[in-house]
């Protein structure tokens, strides 16, 4: 089938968000696709704008060195230590065989420690496990790139404050002086002092006073009218109760459209605000209009994942990643 929808990237948004947190060395997170936004467009739009880029795994570490020479982090354990050092990725460490693993590889200049303050993910979180490691640190000449930590729930301020307290702690078992690594965007606003910021969803708008960077378009691939007593798309859930004519939208489940969503949101056809109806298909959904509405007009699928994510109980970044399986190209917009 032709592709007729498209996601746009607002490229002054972006900016205006990293612009939010210019005091801080920004690690942008590009993780899961840039969380749905495109790795590719993110980097190149962001690149004059940041320190570096966050990811999880090798392969996005890659993708990332290829189109820039900025730092990239893998926050998440790793064992390609060999094609680590070749590239110049850094990356975590959060047990002692970790560690000793790195320097054999010859990566001593690449290493992040992971300190676990509540998340139980990843790091670092007795003493004792802290000890033993700043004696390999000590042994091995081993000049930490950061120490880093999560904080778990950033929306509770006592419950950070104590984290934090533990953060305190154990990093002051590790005698060197090096940078410390913050990671969730809501941490700027405590009163810690670290160098790095692992800038997550915010930098996509989702935040205290950020700007949206992506939206959802496609167009009225088709108009229906379906008479009283006619049902539209699968199963049977939705029965036309007057007689009235259907938008096929070429967006489903299969784009990354959650198909629980069905029946339950709305979308703007050329500015006019219409309700989607009947179940979601593999390709498509169905919107009921009025005579106004033209094959070829312009849907406004997604603005605002916040608005989908409160229709399915869950948080925008489902709705955001779930959104990389769509079938079309990628426009940037200012």
């Amino acid at each position: 089938m032709e592709n007729f929808n498209h996601k746009v990237i607002y490229r002054d948004n972006l900016h205006f968000n990293l612009s939010q947190f210019a005091d801080k060395k920004i690690f942008l997170m590009v993780k899961s696709n840039a969380y749905g936004h495109g790795l590719e467009e993110i980097v190149k739009l962001a690149n004059p704008y940041v320190f570096g880029y966050g990811v999880v795994n090798i392969d996005e570490a890659l993708k990332v060195r290829k189109l820039t020479r900025k730092r990239v982090i893998i926050f998440a354990p790793t064992k390609e230590f060999e094609i680590c050092k070749k590239n110049n990725l850094e990356f975590l460490v959060q047990s002692e065989e970790d560690l000793k693993d790195a320097i054999s590889f010859g990566c001593q200049n690449l290493i992040h420690l992971s300190v676990n303050v509540g998340m139980n993910r990843y790091g670092l979180k007795s003493e004792i496990e802290l000890r033993t490691v700043e004696k390999i640190l000590l042994e091995n000449k081993v000049k930490l790139r950061s120490i880093y930590t999560h904080f778990p729930r950033l929306e509770n301020y006592a419950s950070t404050m104590q984290a934090y307290r533990k953060f305190e702690k154990l990093k002051n078992l590790i005698s060197q002086k090096c940078p410390i690594c913050f990671g969730g965007s809501a941490v700027y606003y405590y009163p810690f002092e670290y160098e790095f910021l692992r800038l997550g969803i915010e930098g996509y708008g989702y935040g205290k006073k950020g700007k949206k960077v992506m939206a959802i378009y496609s167009q009225v691939l088709k108009i229906n009218f379906v008479k009283r007593g006619e049902y539209v798309s699968y199963g049977k859930k939705f029965k036309e109760p007057y007689g009235s004519y259907f938008a096929v939208v070429p967006v489903g489940y299969g784009d990354g459209l959650s198909r629980n969503l069905s029946n339950k949101f709305k979308v703007k056809i050329s500015g006019v605000e219409y309700c989607s109806v009947g179940n979601i298909c593999m390709d498509c959904f169905f919107v009921r209009v009025d005579k106004s509405v033209k094959v070829g007009d312009k849907v406004e699928v997604m603005a605002d994942a916040d608005y989908f994510a409160k229709k399915l109980k869950t948080i925008p970044y489902e709705i955001l990643t779930n959104f990389s399986l769509l079938r079309g190209k990628t426009v940037i917009k200012p």
